[in-house]
């Protein structure tokens, strides 16, 4: 009797070869969308977090928001650092991980409050824990409020809680941002530059995109036109933007539109 042989030939070799080629085309893009997709869902997460522990922060602080740095002296009054924004929250977060995006390449490096190499070059050092660049404070309450006296706001004196951001997403070292600082602008940051490199965002839907942090808590993403949105409207930042050259007690204050005047057409 005539044993079978049961080997593969080569064509049926190369045929199996082909197959799985295919099938590895057709699935790896795929596992690294989910993988980005889940990424991004964290980074959400993350804030949704970060602004649950800014709620109880304003809780122990009669509804007035922590300042975006304050002062640390030493006992002969010389400057010794500044506490961070993130640093005041972080008692009520105690989770450095929740500071670091995942997609955000800017994330590997410290923020100006916790980089001890820029404090050392000022004379200074890291007086709180040790935290991430991605995540900016929004601090204008004179803007908020009209009144360029104005030096803190509360939660309660915002007019849009739901629609008005406290939190941004970016790759610049500094913990505060605002509307008018320029996309293009390299010399904001003193550690590395953003040249070729859009400090807005945190390097998610090809940055036409970012998520935001609203003054009622809840995180979400927003396109970049849909935060400066249109006339007559108030924007997520929390003006109006044909109003600006007579902006309540303010007078003209057109300069505060630069992020949206310089966006580019990109990321429209």
């Amino acid at each position: 009797m005539n044993r079978r042989n049961t080997a593969f030939t080569l064509i049926e070799l190369l045929v199996v070869i082909a197959i799985i080629a295919i099938l590895a085309a057709i699935l790896f893009p795929v596992f690294a969308q989910a993988k980005a997709a889940a990424k991004t869902t964290q980074a959400l997460s993350s804030m949704k977090q970060i602004g649950t522990g800014i709620q109880l922060y304003l809780g122990d602080s009669d509804d007035v928001y922590m300042p975006r740095r304050v002062a640390v002296n030493n006992p002969n009054g010389s400057l010794k650092g500044e506490l961070s924004w993130k640093q005041l929250a972080y008692p009520y977060i105690k989770n450095q991980a929740l500071f670091t995006d995942p997609v955000n390449p800017k994330s590997k490096l410290p923020d100006d409050a916790s980089d001890p190499l820029l404090r050392a070059s000022w004379g200074q050092e890291v007086v709180g824990p040790v935290l991430a660049r991605g995540y900016a404070f929004f601090d204008a309450p004179w803007l908020l409020s009209k009144s360029w006296g104005a030096t803190t706001i509360t939660q309660t004196a915002v007019e849009n809680v739901a629609g008005t951001l406290v939190i941004a997403e970016h790759k610049r070292a500094w913990v505060d941002t605002g509307p008018w600082l320029d996309w293009n602008r390299d010399d904001w940051d003193p550690i590395t530059t953003t040249i070729g490199d859009y400090p807005w965002g945190g390097k998610k839907w090809d940055e036409k995109a970012m998520i935001l942090i609203f003054h009622d808590s809840h995180a979400k993403r927003a396109a970049h036109t849909a935060i400066c949105g249109k006339n007559d409207e108030q924007n997520m930042w929390g003006y109006t933007r044909n109003q600006l050259s007579n902006f309540g007690g303010l007078g003209d204050v057109t300069w505060v539109d630069t992020y949206c005047v310089t966006m580019p057409a990109a990321v429209k």
